[in-house]
């Protein structure tokens, strides 16, 4: 419920304050190729194949199988498998998809994000439908489509996050550092639950940021059947 609460007390902030603009996801300056494409596909091996809706398991994704992965990801290549994720899983919220992994060990994201879309998303993460209408209604978050911007430091080890909200925006406004530095952790609480319930497919022993690329050595699926279409 935290990490609802988190995402709707700062839409409403802006919202009701009437700082609501509909604007295009922050520039990072990257862009990919479908050679970044199939670089990353190419490196995780995993297949992916699709899930009707409303079978009988009841989950939007399902992971099989695992083989170990110790790789390094551009800019480049996260950003061309992010912002094509949602052909492979039609729940991912995101579109417009820009990541960009600094010297410094931060890395950006950008985005645009509808709101039933991430609603959605988070129901089939497994959060509580009911938790994710109270905290809407709660802060009368509308039915829209915004950009958001996130800056992230930090590490992943043992599938325990660790990672700190240095910044972020949404419609590109500064969300004030009180309100990130109270609801960021959140984010770590989402991180771990979602990979505690796809191991032993989905693991994290490293997932840290060296000399500008993002180093993951863990393990990813060798097949992935998840929903494509509504």
């Amino acid at each position: 419920m935290k990490v609802i609460l988190s995402i709707f007390l700062i839409l409403a902030l802006l919202i009701g304050g009437g700082v609501y603009f509909l604007l295009q996801p922050k520039n990072l300056g990257i862009t990919y190729a479908d050679t970044d494409l199939k670089s990353i596909t190419e490196k995780l091996k995993v297949t992916y194949e699709s899930l009707p809706p409303g079978n009988p398991s009841g989950k939007t994704l399902i992971a099989s199988g695992a083989h170990p992965v110790d790789s390094t990801f551009s800019s480049r290549e996260l950003t061309a498998a992010a912002d094509n994720r949602y052909k492979q899983y039609v729940y991912f919220p995101f579109r417009n998809v820009q990541i960009r992994v600094n010297a410094d060990g931060t890395v950006e994201g950008s985005a645009k994000v509808g709101f039933s879309d991430a609603v959605n998303y988070l129901v089939a993460l497994g959060v509580s439908y009911d938790d994710v209408m109270e905290g809407a209604k709660k802060f009368k978050i509308p039915n829209a489509s915004l950009p958001v911007y996130l800056k992230v430091s930090g590490t992943v080890e043992n599938n325990q996050s660790n990672i700190k909200v240095d910044a972020a925006e949404i419609s590109r406004i500064p969300i004030p550092q009180n309100l990130v530095n109270q609801y960021g952790p959140a984010i770590n609480d989402l991180v771990e639950m979602v990979l505690e319930e796809r191991q032993p497919s989905y693991s994290i022993e490293k997932l840290e940021v060296v000399d500008g690329k993002v180093h993951f050595k863990g393990t990813s699926p060798d097949k992935e059947t998840a929903v494509t279409k509504l």
